[in-house]
């Protein structure tokens, strides 16, 4: 299987003393290629965030998002990513020139536009139809 896994620190933004950095995995596989996951399981809850590709590569550059996941510019160096839950809404800042050499893996693994290629749609239905 191809996969890239790579760790980014992200900083919690609380507004308060109790902000810290987050060591999280970053990680894309070509059989699932829209998707980058953020894996936070090593802060004591299991939680893993999949977020759109295509949302993280425009949020490099304009602010992107809709419901629970926003993405947007902060400064020359960094994003926000804004992640919604039923907890509330946790920000995170996270250096831009990381998530760019990160995303620019996954287009050489799989281009934009050719996701499609990639995946397989037999098991996916066999999947939606054993539910």
């Amino acid at each position: 299987m191809e996969r890239l896994t790579t760790r980014i620190t992200m900083r919690l933004m609380t507004g308060d003393e109790r902000s810290r950095d987050l060591a999280v995995d970053w990680s894309y596989r070509a059989t699932e290629p829209h998707a980058v996951e953020l894996d936070f399981t090593s802060y004591q809850a299991e939680a893993v965030w999949s977020l759109s590709r295509e949302l993280l590569l425009a949020g490099l550059h304009e602010p992107s998002g809709e419901g629970d996941v926003h993405v947007t510019p902060y400064d020359d160096t960094s994003l926000l990513i804004a992640l919604a839950g039923r907890e509330g809404v946790a920000l995170l800042a996270v250096p831009a020139g990381a998530v760019a050499r990160f995303l620019a893996a996954t287009v050489r693994l799989v281009p934009p536009g050719q996701e499609h290629t990639r995946i397989d749609w037999d098991r996916g239905l066999e999947d939606l139809l054993a539910a």
